[in-house]
């Protein structure tokens, strides 16, 4: 199976398990890790609803309704009684930390004439506490597959593309229906999601709008709170003498994500085009996705490096010193464990950004590396053969701005560059006066602020 495939098919089984399916779906190959929820046995909603009182079994350790056992504190926890659970602000009104360990059924559990599983709590000089739990509720704790539905049910949409895979799967909108048109809004969001990048078009050629809104602050805005930099909450992408920046010269800047040096970078950026009458400067996308599953696929011990060697990325300059540092590959952890021989399917994000890249700070003597048994030869080996994809023609998608065109993309996902380029003729008057020759005013979104907007239109 090719690593595109795992990733594709990992994403539409763990969405297909839902509540009252004729069937259990489960991983085929990559299963999650026996121990990731140990307080649990997985088990089908068809097994756990139903249970009479002589198929629950409890002790001073743990319940089992048929085959769906958990451990005593966990089922605790997850009361959500209006003692627990504020039925307002469905706010938690405990802490973890105060079940008491040796939590129990004070007596057997009982069923009810709902068919609701009614467990008296017991512990050693604590009050007793009485949880409800239905069928279904218990049905969806015992199964990690529908936890993972609950929160990404829109995974299984997420296309990985390259030059021609996007051209069929690309969404691009009127700025007028985007803004006014909540199907097309819709079609932007969820199409951001699937690929990393959507397009805008025909926006205000301006930079704000008659109610003096900064468009691109304004389209950032429909989707949720805008993520303020060292750069405000909106900023310019022009020529400038004695730049501070890269992105402010005519040069070439080559493929990278944004702010990497921040603990927290961008989630989504967008970029506004209000002018463009330079000569070459086209736009250069790519998806870092496919090209870490594609090496995923060629070379397992390679994506594995990527995942473990930690790279450092800074900014200083004009005041400001930024440092952080992360490995190019990052995982979601909580659903799979790498290892060199079973790598993880599910990538959370990648991080590459040479122009930001600085001097590697750990592992860098070789008793370092012996001590830890880490190879920077096979590290970078590694990164050389992800540049490879990610710099093949047909991996990327150029695109040249067009005045009132406005890209949006995942900031942690797909790879942006800019070709160089040259000015007709000097501007004149100033910013104040729109007549750069090359004009983008860019702005960022936050990936939670995201993340909500996708679950909220998906109804989750």
């Amino acid at each position: 199976m090719s690593g595109l495939s795992r990733f594709v098919g990992f994403s539409r089984q763990m969405v297909e398990c839902h509540l009252g399916s004729r069937s259990n779906y489960v991983i085929s190959r990559y299963k999650h890790p026996q121990n990731l929820c140990r307080y649990s046995k997985i088990a089908s909603p068809r097994e756990t609803q139903g249970a009479t009182n002589a198929q629950i079994c409890s002790n001073e350790r743990q319940i089992s309704f048929k085959d769906a056992t958990f451990e005593n504190a966990f089922l605790r926890d997850a009361c959500s009684c209006s003692m627990c659970l504020d039925t307002s602000t469905l706010q938690r009104r405990f802490s973890t930390g105060q079940i008491p360990l040796d939590v129990r059924p004070k007596s057997p559990v009982q069923v009810n004439k709902n068919g609701e599983y009614e467990v008296t709590w017991t512990a050693k000089g604590a009050e007793d506490h009485v949880s409800v739990y239905s069928q279904e509720r218990i049905a969806q704790l015992a199964s990690p597959l529908w936890r993972y539905n609950n929160r990404w049910r829109f995974a299984r949409d997420a296309v990985l593309w390259d030059a021609e895979t996007l051209h069929g799967n690309l969404v691009s909108r009127q700025y007028d229906d985007y803004m006014n048109d909540e199907e097309a809004f819709r079609d932007v969001v969820f199409g951001l999601y699937r690929t990393g990048l959507a397009f805008l078009r025909d926006a205000p050629t301006k930079e704000r709008t008659g109610d003096m809104e900064i468009v691109v602050e304004k389209i950032a805005k429909k989707i949720g709170y805008i993520k303020e930099t060292f750069y405000g909450t909106s900023w310019d992408v022009v020529s400038l003498p004695d730049a501070k920046n890269i992105a402010y010269t005519s040069e070439n800047l080559p493929l990278h994500m944004d702010l990497l040096y921040y603990e927290s970078p961008p989630g989504v950026q967008l970029l506004h085009c209000i002018a463009n009458g330079a000569e070459g400067g086209e736009s250069v996308y790519a998806d870092s996705f496919h090209a870490a599953y594609q090496l995923l696929e060629d070379d397992p011990k390679s994506f594995y490096n990527l995942t473990m060697f930690p790279i450092t990325f800074h900014y200083r300059n004009d005041g400001y010193h930024y440092v952080y540092t992360r490995p190019l590959i990052e995982l979601d952890n909580f659903y799979t464990k790498p290892t060199p021989e079973h790598p993880v399917v599910r990538i959370k994000c990648v991080n590459y950004s040479p122009p930001f890249q600085a001097p590697f700070e750990h592992f860098v003597t070789h008793s370092e590396t012996a001590e830890r048994k880490v190879n920077f030869g096979e590290f970078m080996r590694a990164f050389n053969k992800f540049e490879k994809i990610i710099y093949k023609t047909s991996q990327q998608f150029e695109n040249k701005f067009k005045p009132g065109d406005v890209a949006l993309f995942m900031n942690r996902r797909v790879l942006h560059s800019r070709r160089r380029f040259t000015l007709s003729s000097s501007p004149e008057g100033g910013i104040d006066a729109g007549s750069y020759g090359r004009w983008l005013k860019g702005t960022y979104l936050d990936i939670d602020s995201f993340y909500s907007k996708l679950r909220e239109l998906s109804g989750l």
